[in-house]
């Protein structure tokens, strides 16, 4: 609590008492008092206003960290990430485009727009020879690194207390994928392929696959203790139903 009042204070020698007018006030948690014998009481407003002034004035917070340690640092939180790997190639892509020795306070909306200017302009040649094809980057290959590098810069920003602000990063829009379903001639000539194959369990696997509309991962990892016979149905865990409500698969 800032204050301005009077202070009796005694000269060495002598009986009398004065009084001096000054101010008390909390700076960094410190109670701090100045009092000056030539002071008015004017004078000690403006001396704490002019405190006041200094101790509310907002401090930037300068960011020594560069994108290469704001790399590391990243890769250290992220170390049990699946994906890992492809998030080196990427940070590595990103160090020699954006500059590895860059202040991560100098990348700007601006810097990185420019950036993404440049990718969007990209050309890669597929094939070789004369056969050789040019190509732009799809909206998918410029994102990756946008959003590996807006996902950093948010970790700086609130859990490293690296930067005041994230600068706003706008990714491309991404065409939406193919999507259909086999018929069921091409669901029984895979299935003929399968059954064809070394792999004696190649078949059951894609027939489960097909008629359930499960993921990879989840038929392979699929267990017996959440496959029920009697009903002819499996679950994602204790409740969770791996096909769809009244659909009905055999378990061989």
């Amino acid at each position: 609590m800032a204050k301005v009042n009077q202070r009796p204070w005694k000269i060495p020698g002598q009986r009398t008492k004065r009084k001096a007018w000054g101010y008390t006030v909390q700076v960094d948690g410190k109670q701090m008092r100045v009092y000056k014998a030539e002071w008015a009481r004017e004078d000690a407003e403006r001396a704490l206003a002019a405190r006041l002034l200094q101790v509310e004035q907002p401090k930037p917070k300068p960011s020594g960290l560069t994108l290469a340690q704001a790399t590391e640092r990243y890769l250290a939180t992220k170390a049990r990430k699946r994906s890992l790997r492809e998030d080196k190639r990427i940070l590595e892509h990103l160090k020699s485009a954006l500059g590895a020795d860059t202040l991560l306070t100098n990348l700007t909306a601006s810097r990185i727009s420019e950036y993404k200017t440049s990718r969007l302009g990209t050309v890669r040649k597929i094939g070789g020879g004369d056969n050789a094809i040019e190509r732009a980057l799809t909206a998918a290959a410029v994102n990756r690194p946008l959003a590996l590098l807006r996902h950093l810069l948010r970790l700086a920003h609130e859990e490293w207390g690296e930067l005041e602000s994230i600068p706003k990063i706008k990714t491309e829009k991404e065409p939406q994928g193919r999507l259909r379903w086999l018929t069921k001639d091409e669901a029984a000539r895979l299935l003929e392929v399968c059954r064809a194959s070394r792999n004696k369990t190649l078949a059951d696997l894609v027939e489960f696959s097909v008629f359930t509309g499960v993921r990879r991962g989840e038929a392979l990892g699929l267990t017996w203790d959440r496959v029920d016979r009697a009903r002819g149905v499996c679950r994602r865990g204790a409740s969770a139903p791996l096909v769809a409500k009244g659909q009905r698969v055999r378990v061989r």
